[in-house]
């Protein structure tokens, strides 16, 4: 976020996975000082997001609070200079991407799973994907790629 994430905006924010702030960034959950209440899911989100209290106190009051505060509340994982936004998100997106996609989707499944599991529930989830995971294409190539590096790593210059 690079702005103000304000009521929508801030409601739609707490949908994604992961969030980087600029310090120019201003969060409110302003629908209570319009008379309104979030239309599209913000009374579920933002709990899960910083927790109840903090959500609360966020949606009763409509205050606007700045990056330092999100960072905070764990609204958003990092704050970063507003110029250097979009680099430090396009490389955390590169940081991702290079991992297997497979693990990835199999990640955030369970990631989501395990809100609202029990830990036997989220361990027999775990279980299945991993089998799944071990015998895909993609597990195959990143040990390949992974031996194959250790090995250059060990050969004499």
């Amino acid at each position: 976020m690079n702005g103000p994430a304000m009521g929508a905006g801030l409601d739609l924010a707490c949908m994604c996975d992961m969030r980087i702030a600029s310090d120019k960034a201003r969060f409110s959950e302003t629908f209570v000082k319009l008379g309104l209440i979030s239309g599209i899911g913000g009374a579920w989100f933002l709990p899960r997001v910083i927790g109840h209290s903090r959500a609360a106190e966020m949606a009763f009051s409509g205050r606007v609070i700045d990056a330092p505060a999100a960072l905070r509340y764990g609204l958003v994982s990092e704050v970063v200079a507003d110029d250097e936004l979009l680099d430090r998100t396009h490389a955390l997106a590169a940081e991702i991407a290079a991992n297997s996609g497979l693990a990835l989707r199999y990640t955030k499944r369970l990631l989501r799973l395990s809100e609202r599991s029990e830990l036997s529930s989220s361990l027999e989830a775990t279980a299945a994907l991993q089998t799944l995971a071990h015998l895909s294409d993609e597990h195959r190539e990143s040990v390949e790629r992974y031996l194959k590096a250790q090995r250059s790593a060990k050969r004499p210059a």
